[in-house]
């Protein structure tokens, strides 16, 4: 019998250390993650949420299908929970499965605000002798606003501090120098999988931890990828691993060896323990390969599962677009018919091809999509009239600007659907990193080659360079939130507001959705700067920078007389950043012998080499050009030439040995100022 379950959750600060370093953290409960909430489909589910911080703070509860005005969006479809407020969420249980919950608020989820859900079935579905959730997550002992003023500057210290930084000599080592030469000529970034460098991933809150079960004993494993920005490889040590359900629903079981699961999304999983005794890894890989978190199913000896091997960084990008774990270019319907996919079925009578028997996974799989299977036709109404959207995955690495469309949701706020239609929205990726989509309050079918079976969910991975089509039927109202669930990406901009035409937000929504600490709309500036100290000369720059607009000030200058060259500039201008290849600029140029104005472009050229043109107030022009290439993981070259017409040729070149986040050591020669050595600080 369906009944009323009710839970108080205390969001509040507390110290933790993970590390050996104590961090104040977020926690509910005064656990990270927070309490798992235990329901039964058909009950009608309280919670009241009491924010004991001195900020903000929200939950969304991942997953639920529930009233828009209890999704947990501050602004959007909930009021936020102010300090020292509580607010009572209250809604019916429609559903069965593994969902979470979570703040909506700024970057709080990285901080700790975040839980799992277990939803149970009035019928019990899959035989296990247990079952457990296993929450995973990722811990940095940096504040995540610092994180995200590092990624915005386009740093590459945590590709150095994972191990992963791509560069002249690993390239010439691993016999990948021809692909990085490209690379480089296509005007691609150096490859990277992970955008931070985290000091521990988590199941359950610590890096390891241990569950009981008996030899012989099948265990139902509820996995949550609940990472901010980490995508997880899964595999046990006992044997396959059967997959029963994908983001709560129940799919057609299968066996697989590892699987790839991305952020955001949760998998019922059975396995065996094997007899014999022994405590069996349950490893979560990061997909970077730069750490994992475990669970240890059983007693006595440990056995390890396998490791993953490490990526190919130097090659991973000529396989992209290709068969990257999921077909991601065999995801588009071969013919647009209006009422979903038909390539895959037989002959047309809704029944998908039977996959060949298993094969052993590689090393480095991708998701398991094309292997998903509703156990319950999910097709359309055809008779229905149909929407298609269409929208690129569009991002710049290296300024940390992610989009939808080339836009970020400051720019474009609303996608508008319309009550009553199937829509279907074509998923294209431009990028090289994976993005999970999340669209709240709603499941959709993913087609994946399963006809009419094609399973549903309410995050979908959109793999490099891939695509990824999904349906839903357009049932709701008011606004829905939809948007890349890298907790990074979605703050950047990879962003939208499903919209449903005609319908209007609830009265205290309206009332609250521009008021001044509404972040959604927001695109806050971030400083940085940088400035080199050496023996004959100083130079460097300082920023303050949103998505499009960039002021800057950079100088150079000698610290003793040079004769007739002067022994200064400063350049302070302002920038318009159109996208990764084209900026425009104008300010003023000031030496000792004068002040001018100056307007210009800025534009990236084959070889990843910076190029810039102006034209002064006097009538003069200058072109400049600067390359930077990496030949160890700490060791770079630098190396800068321009030409002005009034000033002739000036150029320098050096090396930089970065010691830190902060520091690093230089040495340079300057065509005006000779050659030097000191140090170079960032800030």
């Amino acid at each position: 019998m369906a009944g009323t379950v009710e839970y108080d959750l205390v969001v509040d600060y507390k110290t933790v250390n993970f590390t050996g370093k104590d961090v104040r953290a977020m926690t509910i409960n005064g656990q990270l993650p927070g309490p798992t909430l235990e329901m039964t489909e058909g009950d009608d589910l309280v919670v009241r949420v009491h924010n004991r911080m001195d900020v903000e703070t929200s939950i969304h509860w991942h997953g639920l299908l529930l009233p828009n005005k209890e999704d947990g969006v501050p602004y959007l479809t909930t009021p936020p929970i102010r300090p020292g407020q509580t607010y009572t969420y209250s809604f019916p249980i429609k559903q069965s499965g593994t969902y979470w919950y979570h703040s909506h608020t700024g970057l709080q989820e990285q901080r700790g605000v975040l839980g799992s859900i277990v939803i149970h079935h009035k019928e019990k579905r899959v035989h296990a002798d247990a079952e457990h959730v296993v929450m995973l997550s990722d811990w940095t002992d940096e504040d995540p606003k610092e994180v995200m003023r590092t990624l915005k500057r386009g740093s590459e210290y945590y590709m150095l501090k994972k191990g992963a930084m791509p560069n002249l000599i690993g390239a010439i080592q691993t016999g990948a120098l021809k692909e990085t030469l490209q690379q480089s000529l296509d005007r691609m970034p150096p490859m990277d999988i992970s955008d931070v460098a985290y000091d521990r991933f988590l199941a359950n809150g610590k890096p390891e931890t241990a569950i009981e079960a008996a030899p012989g004993q099948t265990v139902l494993l509820r996995i949550i990828n609940g990472s901010s920005a980490t995508y997880f490889y899964l595999q046990f040590a006992g044997g396959p691993i059967r997959v029963v359900a994908a983001d709560g629903l129940d799919v057609e079981p299968f066996e697989t060896d590892r699987m790839l699961v991305a952020i955001a999304e949760t998998y019922d999983v059975l396995v065996t323990i094997p007899q014999g005794g022994g405590a069996f890894e349950f490893r979560a890989t990061a997909q970077d390969g730069s750490g994992h978190a475990s669970a240890y199913l059983g007693t006595g000896k440990r056995v390890a599962a396998p490791d993953i091997p490490k990526p190919d960084l130097y090659r991973a990008h000529s396989a992209m677009g290709m068969d990257h774990g999921g077909h991601a270019d065999m995801n588009m319907p071969k013919q647009d018919t209006g009422h979903g996919e038909h390539h895959a079925m037989d002959h047309g009578r809704g029944h998908a091809m039977q996959p060949p028997a298993r094969q052993p996974d590689p090393p480095r799989p991708g998701n398991p999509y094309e292997r998903l299977r509703s156990p319950q036709p999910t097709t359309l109404p055809p008779d229905r009239p149909w929407q298609t959207i269409n929208l690129n995955l569009t991002g710049d690495m290296e300024r940390y600007i992610w989009s939808f469309n080339g836009k970020t949701l400051s720019e474009a706020d609303y996608i508008v659907v319309r009550k009553g239609q199937n829509v279907r929205i074509v998923f294209e990726n431009k990028t090289m990193m994976n993005h999970p989509i999340h669209l709240h309050g709603h499941f959709f079918r993913v087609l994946n080659g399963q006809g009419d079976h094609a399973p549903l969910k309410h995050t979908v991975d959109i793999p490099p360079f891939g695509k990824r089509v999904i349906e839903f039927y357009g049932s709701e109202d008011k606004d829905w939130f939809m948007h890349c669930h890298v907790l990074y990406h979605m703050m950047s901009g990879m962003t939208r507001i499903v919209h449903y035409e005609g319908s209007q937000p609830d009265p205290v929504i309206a009332a609250i959705r521009h008021e001044p600490g509404n972040e959604m709309h927001h695109d806050p500036f971030y400083f940085w700067g940088q400035a080199a100290f050496l023996s004959q000369m100083s130079d460097g720059e300082i920023v303050l920078s949103n998505t499009r607009n960039i002021f800057s000030v950079k100088w150079e200058g000698a610290w003793e007389d040079q004769g007739d060259d002067d022994q200064f500039e400063v350049e302070a201008t302002y920038n318009r950043y159109f996208d990764r290849f084209l900026t425009l600029f104008g300010g003023v140029d000031v030496t000792e012998e004068h002040t001018r104005g100056v307007f210009g472009v800025r534009y990236l050229l084959p070889f990843n080499i910076e190029s810039s043109l102006w034209v002064d107030t006097e009538g003069e022009f200058r072109a400049a050009v600067h390359k930077d290439i990496q030949i160890t993981d700490r060791l770079s070259a630098f190396a800068e030439a321009q030409y002005d017409t009034e000033e002739r040729w000036e150029w320098l070149a050096g090396l930089e040995w970065t010691l830190t986040k902060e520091l690093s050591i230089v040495g340079q020669y300057h065509s005006d100022f000779g050659a030097g050595a000191g140090v170079s600080i960032r800030f």
